[in-house]
């Protein structure tokens, strides 16, 4: 049977349907040349400072700078005389000049000359002068105290609020934008750092309203045991400020179990920096180094502790392999997890021209991980090849515009 041959008149090429399927083809046409003719260049890996993108490392440095600088703010409003502080030491050195008159048996007149400018250093300290007045019993001496304790109440309410509020803002603000700030994430910063001041703030504010209380619950009137019952003290003020320095990452996901890290982490770093206000201060005879020490290691240690706790339990992340942010892990909390050039995605690619605002996203299962390629730029690959969905494996190399990730999955066996 003779072909038939197929004629088109010039009537039909004019044809405005034939005209408007040029145009879809061309379109079409034009995309996919656009993405596929233009080479993706894949960074070197950058290694020489890779370990600064591990999260123990920069959670560690932005927590305790965090507390530097709480410290350095907080401690303005401590640098007024302290009256009774400087009791403690006047009275101490004035036992001390006693003691020493007593054993080679000094007269009455040996001994106030002895004692004469110890008297004069303290002559405008009300706490030094009810404790050496001879004519109060010890009665008496306690009422008066209690009576000035009361009249500094209030100054020393305001000096522990903005102290405890400061430090457990910087700390805070620096430890929830830590994430954001090494993927060079600024709106990411700005976001989780505002609520991580909010939430550092409520927590300096609650410890500033329950320290007095919790001292007056915990401090013995025994001397012997008073030195015990400050760091105990100490630590237990101190672990309330922790528990919400460092949640601020969690309430902003909206996930419990990085509220967890967050928190345990905290309270593990207010713990230990409590612990040695008390011995650093017996030490160095100063408040301010004891609250130096004390603050940085709050900070130190809530982020060394969050970044180790984190990777510690985490089921499944991405670690990054070549460029800016090489060696930043992803921990996938987040269901799904967005991947794209977006700042608010959770994982941000920034100034990269291939990479979609919503490039691909990682489904979360109740037995995996699932990458699926979204329709907003160059195809995404794994293990070199380009996929629309597909679960992903422990070792898979998932490139997304020029960065490249290994997908690390912890071992369920």
């Amino acid at each position: 049977m003779p072909d038939e041959k197929l004629h088109i008149n010039w009537d039909d090429l004019q044809a405005p349907q034939v005209e408007e399927k040029l145009q879809q083809q061309q379109a079409v046409s034009g995309t996919q040349n656009h993405y596929e003719s233009t080479e993706i260049t894949v960074p070197p890996p950058q290694r020489r400072f890779a370990f600064l993108n591990n999260a123990v490392v920069y959670l560690s440095l932005f927590g305790a700078l965090g507390g530097l600088l709480g410290w350095g703010l907080g401690e303005l409003f401590h640098l007024r005389q302290n009256a009774r502080e400087d009791a403690k030491t006047l009275i101490h050195q004035y036992e001390e000049i006693v003691r020493s008159q007593v054993k080679i048996n000094a007269t009455p007149a040996e001994m106030e000359r002895a004692t004469k400018s110890i008297k004069r250093a303290g002559q405008n300290n009300p706490y030094f002068k009810v404790q050496i007045d001879p004519v109060l019993s010890d009665d008496e001496k306690a009422k008066q105290t209690e009576a000035l304790y009361s009249q500094d109440a209030n100054r020393d309410f305001i000096a522990n609020l903005l102290f405890y509020g400061l430090s457990g803002v910087t700390i805070a603000v620096l430890l929830a934008a830590a994430d954001s700030l090494v993927e060079r994430n600024i709106n990411g910063a700005i976001i989780y750092g505002s609520v991580g001041a909010v939430v550092g703030l409520a927590g300096g504010a609650v410890v500033a309203l329950l320290v007095n209380r919790i001292e007056q619950q915990m401090m013995p009137t025994q001397e012997v045991s008073t030195f015990t019952n400050r760091m105990v003290t100490h630590a237990v003020c101190w672990g309330i400020l922790g528990l919400f320095i460092a949640a601020a990452p969690g309430i902003v996901l909206r996930n419990g179990k990085r509220l967890m890290i967050g928190m345990v982490g905290g309270l593990l770093g207010g713990v230990i920096g409590g612990l040695l206000f008390a011995p650093v201060e017996e030490y160095s005879g100063s408040p301010h180094i004891s609250r130096l020490v004390a603050i940085v290691c709050v900070g130190l240690v809530a982020g060394l502790a969050s970044g180790i706790i984190e990777n510690a339990v985490k089921n499944g992340w991405l670690k990054v392999e070549s460029g800016l942010i090489a060696g930043k892990q992803f921990v996938l909390y987040r269901n799904p997890t967005f991947i794209g050039s977006h700042p608010m995605s959770h994982i941000y690619l920034f100034n990269d021209s291939h990479v979609g605002r919503r490039h691909a996203c990682i489904h979360v299962l109740n037995n995996g991980f699932e990458l699926e390629n979204l329709p907003l730029g160059t195809p995404t690959y794994v293990n070199d090849r380009a996929i629309m969905r597909a679960r992903l494996h422990n070792g898979d190399k998932i490139r997304v515009g020029g960065t490249t990730f290994y997908f690390q999955e912890r071992n369920k066996a």
